[in-house]
């Protein structure tokens, strides 16, 4: 098997991160709906729009580029890497795996979120890693 076929990337769902960035950009309107902006907005109000704005943008711009987990024969990467030998066990836990580690003889686990993920790559992720890394059944 070579390496193209056992390598896995998977990046963030799109409409999960253009949600958020909206979300981000308007934060401020929920001052004015609360009462504490008054209306018309002045321009201490615009540049608060602008710098959310910008903040919302910048989010989608680093999540959209760069993958979120890798699956590969070394091990599994997300947001730190995971060596394939340090790995007992891989479980669906909600929408999260949790991972049993074996690091410098101590038994650890680590849940790792895939709210991230769109509902097709959660069930591939999911698949493979519980398939390469979950407890055979008995």
């Amino acid at each position: 098997m070579s390496e193209a076929e056992t390598e896995h990337v998977f990046f963030s769902s799109k409409p999960r991160v253009i949600h958020m960035a909206v979300n981000i950009a308007l934060a401020p309107v929920l001052l004015y709906l609360v009462g504490l902006w008054p209306w018309p907005p002045t321009l201490p109000h615009y540049v608060t729009f602008f710098i959310t704005g910008l903040i919302g943008m910048r989010y989608a711009k680093q999540r959209l580029g760069a993958p979120r987990l890798g699956l590969d024969e070394k091990g599994l990467y997300c947001g730190e890497f995971y060596p394939a030998e340090n790995i007992r066990n891989a479980e669906r836990v909600m929408r999260a795996l949790k991972l049993t580690l074996m690091e410098d003889g101590q038994v650890r686990e680590k849940i790792i979120s895939l709210g991230w993920a769109s509902n097709a790559d959660f069930t591939r992720i999911v698949e493979l890693v519980t398939g390469r890394f979950g407890k055979p059944s008995k």
